[in-house]
């Protein structure tokens, strides 16, 4: 079996790292699958509460011990090194190599393990499992010391992935490169008398509100469209046409709601979203923070994502002489 030792997690990769010292304390050239069992017990100690060690017949890692052998580690990583880079075998055939037999086969169980069970990750519960697969001498050892297979089935039923951090193999998802988006929304409305002003899905107490089909967001309108062009999908009014009555006094809330479905089907997330609205009257900043959360609970991000700002037009043209609102916004979207 050929093993990817990325899918092992922080614990297990921990784990490893602690059986060398393990080996190397008890003077033997190779990792023995009971140096492993010690290796996972420094680095995940909760696991093995009520653990008889003196049944093992081998006492737990002191870590004071840690960088005494440390040196002597590093030669033998050094060795495995150059021994790959002459044989032309890879680094994990070199990892492979300082494993005796019986240490290979824990680490192949081990993996083998993890899939029975569901799990993207091989966590230490499937390595502990692999050693009572690999080792008939020491699972006996371990079933006296009250670490037997029933025991160590049950923690690995209760594993989830990421509980013992990341494997190399979400490291480098993670790592792999973004892909980054932007786009630009605007929208205007004269304002009418006795109409409610509706600015961020919030509705603001003024004298005037926006003319429009559905309740007149400007706010929401102008990033309902800036995420829809970042994500190659279109605008407003291709996807809620004024001359569709069911759209007639709608909540814009609804329309992000609509777009941020459309940017998961098509695997993007929003990062940002940078928006200025314009009117001269009334004050908006007050009015922010309840406008950043309606605006982030139907877009599904946090507040800390929308950025909004205030300007008036200083009395120039109808949004100065107060017929108008505008608003202008840039998103940035992120993807995989």
């Amino acid at each position: 079996m050929s093993l990817n030792f990325n899918r092992f997690s922080d614990k297990a990769h921990a784990a490893f790292y602690l059986a060398f010292l393990g080996s190397i304390r008890e003077g033997s050239e190779k990792v023995e699958p009971v140096h492993l069992l010690l290796g996972i017990h420094c680095s995940r100690p909760q696991i093995f509460e009520g653990v008889d060690f003196t049944q093992l017949g081998v006492a737990p890692i002191d870590m004071k011990d840690a960088e005494q052998i440390q040196g002597e580690m590093q030669k033998r990583f050094m060795k495995a090194s150059i021994a790959s880079g002459r044989e032309g075998t890879s680094g994990e055939m070199a990892f492979m190599s300082s494993f005796t037999p019986s240490g290979k086969a824990a680490l192949e169980a081990a993996a083998e393990c993890s899939e029975t069970f569901g799990a993207r990750t091989v966590g230490t519960p499937h390595l502990i499992l692999g050693i009572l697969k690999a080792d008939p001498d020491l699972a006996a050892k371990m079933r006296r010391a009250n670490l037997g297979e029933e025991r160590v089935v049950s923690l690995c039923r209760e594993y989830k992935d990421g509980e013992e951090g990341e494997s190399m193999a979400q490291t480098f998802e993670e790592m792999r490169p973004r892909n980054f988006r932007s786009g630009i929304g605007y929208d205007l409305h004269r304002l009418d008398a006795g109409r409610p002003l509706i600015i961020g899905g919030i509705e603001l107490p003024f004298d005037k509100g926006p003319v429009g089909h559905s309740d007149g967001d400007v706010l929401a309108h102008a990033i309902c469209d800036a995420l829809l062009g970042a994500a190659g999908a279109g605008d407003i009014g291709t996807h809620f046409p004024d001359t569709d009555p069911k759209w007639k006094g709608a909540n814009s809330l609804l329309f992000l709601e609509h777009a941020k479905k459309l940017l998961v089907g098509k695997n993007f997330t929003i990062e940002h979203v940078d928006a200025v609205v314009i009117a001269e009257k009334p004050k908006l900043g007050p009015h922010f923070p309840k406008m950043r959360e309606a605006l982030a609970k139907a877009l599904g991000v946090s507040p800390e994502k929308i950025h909004l700002k205030a300007k008036t037009n200083e009395g120039v043209d109808a949004i100065g002489r107060g017929e108008a609102i505008a608003a202008h916004v840039v998103v940035t979207l992120v993807s995989r």
